[in-house]
């Protein structure tokens, strides 16, 4: 049997993926899922996928060179 899942729910699933990652303390992954989103949703979803990072931003140290990193690939995302 094929499930088709939809974009909707795959970024839903991409955003909850990534906050245990944050949680476990796997920024470099949490920031490269959503990163991934942003490149590859549209529309609401993208915009979602995009405050989310924006919001896992906000829970490192400004100086980490992993949000930097992060920071700077969003900038061209």
């Amino acid at each position: 049997m094929i499930f088709f899942v939809s974009r909707k729910l795959r970024g839903f699933a991409q955003i909850k993926n990534a906050d245990l990652e944050i949680t476990n303390g796997q920024v470099e992954p949490a920031f490269a899922r959503l990163l991934n989103c942003v490149r590859s949703l549209n529309g609401d979803e993208k915009k979602r996928a995009k405050e989310h990072l924006l919001i896992l931003f906000s829970l490192v140290d400004p100086a980490d060179p992993r949000l930097i990193k992060a920071r700077t690939e969003l900038a061209s995302a």
